[in-house]
């Protein structure tokens, strides 16, 4: 062990008093040192291609947006043109369709419409509405774009330039269609102003806090551009033309190799200028094409957004002086290893860490900005992001969500966790689950009609996260869909209704003839007089029943007047009095003086009083309740309000109860057709009829009863009311 010690001892003496070994020392910490640096170079490099690819990203989906925006421009332009020709097509008369053209028109102009026009072969014009100058049909232009379409179709023709001023150009296309039939042919054309239709898109957007969005078309002419002189000329000219010892060849390049073959992608280039800033400047770029049914396969319009790399240099350096700092811990690193190994280590994880809360950013200002509710949820079904446009719809904030499940929005009479598992299983099994319509509760209470499209999210390695879901409020699009069902449906059952009642009619009119024919032959008292009036009741019954299809079925004319309210409620009011006193029904009547008269037959606004009395009471409970009927003047209409403080109506029967024979009462205690008949009469006189209802099992936290408001034209709009 000591001679070991001692063999030990003499090389270390050796190599310390070796003459060379400061030189040797130095040359290898010098090459360390550079290695080190050179090292540290390159991933500051890659760290800010990184950092610019990502910026180009952001703006790559700025050029996306813009670039659906003007799709769907153009996709509207497209759907009103193909309107309006079939509207025209019901029009032969050109004075018939001037009308429909000014719609047309109207809807168009924010778009970009400067003239809208129908013309025939033979270049005569038949009708124009113009927010200027209209075109010469004569003019080669239009009918080079027009009378050439072979099939009916509708086209957007070649751009051309209108100078307006010496510094700024007009740029506008014709979209045609052609239309036949009525024994000739006719060219309808909309000459669309595409500078302005382009600019109100993309004049607005910012990359960074000077990026800018421009806009080329197939021949490299800018269609839009922040510097008005350059709209209407080509690209690669124009920018030569303004500096001329600047070096376009990248950005060129890119136009000619990318852009004008509709391709999308990002790039970098050096430029001349930017926002009134000379010299030589370099610019990250995103672009995309523009797609439409409007355009040819020849013609490419190309959205890019573009910014100068000073819009990151902040980031970029930032990343710099870190690595620099970090050479500086590798430095000390040869005095102190394991101190410095950790504080780089620390320093890496910072810049990391600085990288993702920027992306994060990025992502949280997207989804915040949203007005679909986007929401994150995890593998527990629990929110972890509630985005802002999920407050609008849902009313809770992301504090009184995050966290918590979706058992909180399913209306209470859904079985909450059978759905939601249900949801949770097909977008597990499939990996997303589209256009899925359900039923949730807002904050306030309100039941809304949500379209759900959820996606499975997976980390890289292919471990599942969770899911997010992107929600839309279509509760107004079922509704409206609902009214034209429901539209459609009473059409087709009054028509049945009106069959069957004329059917049974004439067999009942000789049940009850013969019937009134037996009574003479027997004495009252008999077995044989009271089984005949027996059947003489029932076929009365009968018969009422079928007058009230008939009625739904074809509402009869009536007797038309104007109607004194306040005389025809006090009136179905001292019918029913005793009826009220014997169920315990405490009556209020809120009458004000001065009421105008309003146009509907005083028989028929009673039956609608009276039905809506008796719906009122079949909805008490048995210890009573109360009854208020209000009325109010307003504007050019009277107001009626049956309020009752019974059961309810439940959220899941409230579309029905306006159809022909839906009932909830129990067989042979109601026929169903007393609201349906209601609605009928109030819409015969131009009036309406609304409602609103709370029951328990909905809301167990709000009082009980329903609402029907009936509002009826006033006859004389003159008359005052006093309240």
């Amino acid at each position: 062990m000591n001679r070991l010690t001692e063999k030990f001892r003499n090389a270390a003496d050796a190599l310390l008093n070796y003459r060379s070994l400061p030189l040797l020392s130095s040359v290898l910490f010098i090459l360390i040192l550079c290695g080190t640096i050179y090292i540290i170079y390159q991933n500051a490099g890659i760290m800010r291609d990184r950092i610019n690819e990502d910026f180009n990203q952001q703006q790559l989906i700025l050029a996306r947006q813009a670039s659906g925006q003007v799709s769907v421009i153009l996709h509207d332009i497209e759907l009103e043109i193909d309107g309006l020709a079939r509207k025209i097509s019901h029009f032969p008369d050109p004075s018939d369709i001037q009308t429909v053209f000014n719609e047309a028109a109207g809807r168009m102009r924010n778009k970009g419409l400067l003239e809208l026009g129908l013309a025939d072969s033979t270049r005569k014009l038949i009708q124009v509405t113009s927010s200027d100058t209209a075109l010469q049909l004569a003019d080669a232009r239009l009918f080079r774009d027009c009378i050439s379409l072979g099939i009916p179709q509708t086209s957007l023709g070649q751009l051309y330039v209108e100078p307006l001023s010496e510094n700024y150009s007009l740029i506008s296309g014709i979209i045609c269609k052609k239309l036949t039939g009525s024994g000739a042919t006719r060219f309808l054309y909309a000459r669309i102003d595409v500078s302005q239709m382009v600019a109100g898109v993309t004049r607005e957007i910012r990359s960074g806090k000077t990026g800018y969005a421009w806009v080329i078309d197939e021949t490299g002419m800018f269609i839009y551009h922040p510097e008005r002189e350059f709209i209407g000329k080509n690209a690669f000219t124009a920018r030569y033309q303004r500096k001329p010892y600047v070096s376009f060849t990248q950005i060129n390049d890119i136009m000619r190799n990318q852009m004008l073959k509709g391709e999308e992608g990002t790039g970098i280039y050096e430029s001349g200028w930017h926002r009134g800033i000379e010299g030589q400047i370099t610019k990250l770029i995103a672009f995309t094409p523009i797609k439409s049914g409007l355009l040819s396969k020849k013609q490419v319009w190309s959205v890019a957004v573009a910014a100068p790399t000073s819009e990151i240099a902040g980031a970029v350096r930032g990343v710099y002086i870190r690595h620099f700092a970090a050479e500086a811990a590798i430095i000390a690193a040869m005095i102190l290893f394991g101190v410095v190994v950790v504080i780089y280590q620390q320093r890496i994880s910072h810049a990391l860490k600085e990288r993702v809360s920027q992306q994060e950013e990025f992502i949280s200002s997207i989804l915040q900005n949203s007005v679909d509710a986007i929401i994150f949820i995890d593998n527990d079904n629990r929110v972890k992001v509630w985005n802002r446009g999920a407050e609008i719809i849902f009313g809770y904030t992301a504090k009184e969500m995050i966290g918590q499940t979706f058992h909180r929005l399913v209306p209470p009479d859904i079985d909450a966790d059978e759905e939601l598992l249900s949801i949770q299983e097909e977008v597990t099994c499939q990996g997303y689950i589209r256009n899925y319509r359900a039923q949730r509760m807002t904050k306030d209470g309100k039941r809304i009609t949500i379209d759900l499209s959820r996606t499975v999210i997976r980390s890289p390695n292919g471990d599942v996260l969770g899911s997010t879901a992107i929600i839309k409020d279509v509760t107004e699009k079922m509704e409206l869909e609902q009214r034209i069902y429901n539209t459609e449906k009473l059409a087709s059952i009054g028509i049945l209704a009106a069959g069957v009642a004329h059917e049974i009619n004439n067999p009942l009119a000789v049940i009850l003839g013969f019937t009134d024919l037996l009574l003479e032959r027997f004495q009252p008292g008999t077995q044989e007089y009271e089984d005949l009036k027996m059947i003489e009741a029932n076929a009365n019954q009968a018969k009422k029943t079928v007058e009230n299809m008939l009625g739904f079925a074809r509402i009869t004319e009536g007797l038309e007047e104007f109607v004194d309210v306040d005389q025809a409620l006090n009136t179905v009011i001292k019918i029913v009095r005793n009826t009220l006193m014997t169920r315990k029904v405490e009556v209020t009547l809120n009458i004000p003086a001065n009421l105008p008269k309003v146009r509907c037959d005083s028989r028929e606004f009673q039956q609608v009083i009276f039905n809506l009395i008796n719906n009122s009471f079949a909805a008490m409970e048995p210890g009573g309740g109360r009854l208020t009927i209000s009325v109010r003047r307003q504007e050019d209409s009277v107001q009626i309000t049956v309020e009752d403080t019974g059961k309810g109506i439940p959220e899941k029967i409230k579309p029905r109860i306006f159809d022909p024979f839906f009932t909830t009462k129990k067989v042979g205690e109601g026929t169903g057709l007393g609201l349906s008949l209601c609605y009928g009469i109030i819409k015969k006189y131009g009036g309406k009829i609304e409602f609103s209802s709370n029951c328990r099992e909905d809301n167990p936290h709000k009082p009980n009863g329903t609402k029907f408001v009936i509002s009826l034209p006033v006859h004389d709009t003159g008359e005052s009311l006093e309240e």
